[in-house]
């Protein structure tokens, strides 16, 4: 039965991922905070397999999403980063690789506007819709937990200041909008950060 289910939910998103043309519906902030960590390892870490990452970054990733939708609709800003930000952060190969893809997904100040008003709208649909299909971080963890699997960044080996670090940034590595950056435009993620890490 399991097997089945595993099976089942991997051809679904492989046929998701087909019919988008990239891993949109299978690679959201998770994947984000885990690839950052990888293109900026901390020297020591241990080797860990991505899939043991993903779990522990699907928990931060869905209680920082818990957060956000039990909160009030969130307000968004102009994003304020430079390409001289990511060249500092990434470095002189990567930096412009990764601003390259983040900067098609920057708010400006009409996007702001435009995606505010979206919010106002339709905030309690997207709420609902959103609600729907998610998983509470509770239960998440007990199914870690159950399959003996990390759930913490110190689980992985994985310094909680430098996995503060990647959840801050990752979002800055792809042009794909996800919590993080609603989190960050609403001027929220960084407050969120400890109580989610």
């Amino acid at each position: 039965d399991a097997m089945e289910k595993l099976v089942r939910t991997l051809l679904l998103s492989g046929f998701g991922t087909a019919i988008c043309g990239n891993s949109l519906p299978a690679s959201q902030g998770e994947h984000l905070i885990s690839h950052y960590g990888d293109m900026l390892p901390d020297p020591g870490r241990p080797f860990t397999f991505h899939g043991e990452q993903i779990g522990v970054t699907t928990l931060t990733m869905a209680r920082l999403q818990g957060r956000m939708l039990e909160g009030p609709p969130p307000v968004v800003s102009a994003d304020r980063s430079t390409e001289a930000d990511s060249n500092a952060r990434f470095g002189p190969t990567l930096g412009p690789s990764c601003w390259s893809d983040f900067s098609q997904k920057r708010l400006t100040a009409d996007k702001a506007t435009r995606v505010n008003q979206r919010i106002a709208d339709k905030w309690p649909a997207i709420r609902a819709a959103i609600s729907a299909i998610s998983l509470h971080a509770g239960k998440l963890s007990l199914v870690l937990k159950a399959a003996k699997a990390p759930r913490t960044p110190a689980d992985l080996g994985w310094p909680r200041a430098s996995y503060q670090v990647a959840v801050r940034h990752a979002r800055e590595i792809r042009n794909r909008y996800t919590f993080l950056d609603l989190a960050a435009d609403a001027g929220v993620l960084d407050g969120m950060i400890p109580e989610i890490t």
